[in-house]
């Protein structure tokens, strides 16, 4: 059987059981042993030295830190009074709790470093408000979706973690390279919810003018999510500054969000335990996931087709600006039913050999790669936040009013990816200056 045949059914037998309901780790794995099985036998002896040395990422303990952080954040109470701080600030004006809700998610993503929390806790939060007030679904939900999808950009981002894993790129580089595409983003989600809300103000109406606060009470508000800004200047801040590695960074990054819950009374023994489980479940998830890509692209390469794969992408028409478009379309189409994990396990070592013959800055594409993942997560027919918005939302709200919701925010989304991809300096102009 031709190399040509072979990588085309190893990609396809990886895509049907996938799309059969097969779980990520064992559709990657199960994939690579049927065909080491069946075409090289002697390359089944890569699979136990994935099992042994990929645990072993010192890279890795970053993981489990920042996602228990995140966890303990959550129930902190952040997301409540960072809330009502942008209520009582900007409430008064047209749109103004929708572009609240991003301005939040911004701020959540910056503690959690995944998309699910901010996601959830905000369709939990803003959602009713924003119907209180009468707003607009497609605004309300529009907000809180691409809001919640920044978690996979802004730093501590995990996707970033797994990526530069793989790459081999610095970690706090990628940090930097994710803040102004991500306050970009944010910005653009700002300013559309503001000009659509003054044009039309039945979009997002402002809060009743018999609802006033005093300064005081704005300045209380304010005050009370200060710990929480705090804790994600000094964890990012020890990394960008070169005083802590990222893994030293989490482990006082978990450290403090104990000491915020401590403060505020919010550390029972339930939310320990519920921290520790979501952590748990989820650095497993992502280690059986990059164990069984590991596994996939050990015998990917043993049986010749990364080279095969290389060499035709790189014969490709269109140059090196051709190349990069296919790839982020691939992504993009992948985003639509797979894990963000598991897009960056299964197409960063792919990409990486064509990227390095290609002369391209790694961490430059590796912001291209998750800004590009983040708009996967709000496209239809099945990006994840969508189903995760649903799924908190009420009854009476359809997929098809989740899916109108998100139309101007994925076409922001292109547009950012698209200045990233033309000024590449938006993205590494930070890290250069870090450096």
């Amino acid at each position: 059987m031709s190399i040509e045949l072979i990588t085309f059914l190893y990609f396809a037998c990886l895509f049907v059981g996938l799309f059969l309901g097969l779980p990520v780790a064992l559709g990657l794995g199960g994939t690579a042993v049927l065909f080491a099985f069946i075409f090289e036998p002697r390359s089944l002896l890569a699979i136990p030295s994935a099992f042994y040395y990929t645990p072993w990422n010192h890279v890795l303990v970053t993981v489990p830190l920042f996602l228990f952080m995140g966890s303990l954040i959550r129930f902190s109470g952040i997301a409540e009074a960072a809330y009502d701080a942008v209520y009582k600030l900007i409430g008064h004006i047209h749109g103004g709790l929708a572009m609240g809700t991003v301005m939040v998610c911004t701020i959540f993503a910056a503690i959690t470093g995944i998309t699910p929390p901010a996601t959830i806790t905000m369709g939990q939060i803003a959602y009713p408000s924003m119907m209180k007030y009468k707003y607009k679904r497609a605004i309300a939900i529009g907000s809180i979706g691409a809001g919640g999808a920044l978690g996979a950009l802004i730093p501590p981002s995990v996707p970033f973690i797994f990526y530069g894993l793989l790459a081999k790129v610095s970690i706090g580089g990628l940090f930097l390279g994710g803040v102004l595409p991500g306050l970009m983003l944010a910005s653009f989600y700002i300013i559309y919810i503001g000009i659509r809300c003054k044009l039309q103000p039945h979009m997002g109406p402002a809060i009743p003018p018999d609802e006033k606060f005093s300064v005081a009470e704005k300045v209380r508000a304010v005050v009370n999510i200060w710990p929480f800004l705090i804790l994600i200047l000094v964890v990012l801040g020890a990394i960008w500054g070169g005083v802590a590695t990222p893994a030293e960074a989490a482990a006082f990054g978990a450290t403090g969000a104990c000491v915020i819950n401590l403060i505020y009374r919010k550390l029972t023994w339930q939310v320990l335990r519920d921290s520790l489980e979501t952590t748990l479940k989820l650095s497993g998830m992502g280690l059986w996931i990059l164990i069984g890509a590991n596994v996939y692209l050990n015998i990917f390469n043993s049986l010749g087709c990364q080279e095969l794969v290389t060499s035709m992408v790189l014969g490709m028409p269109g140059g090196q600006n051709g190349i990069l478009v296919m790839m982020m379309v691939i992504i993009l189409i992948l985003g639509m039913v797979m894990d963000d994990w598991a897009i960056i396990m299964l197409c960063t070592p792919l990409y990486i050999p064509i990227i390095n013959e290609l002369g391209i800055d790694k961490l430059w594409f590796g912001v291209l790669f998750i800004v590009n993942i983040q708009i996967a997560y709000l496209t239809p027919p099945f990006g994840f936040v969508l189903f995760w918005i649903k799924s908190i939302l009420p009854s009476d709200v359809t997929m098809g009013d989740v899916y109108k919701s998100v139309g101007p925010f994925i076409a922001l989304q292109v547009l950012g990816l698209t200045l990233v991809f033309i000024f590449p300096q938006i993205a590494v102009w930070l890290p250069n200056m870090m450096r």
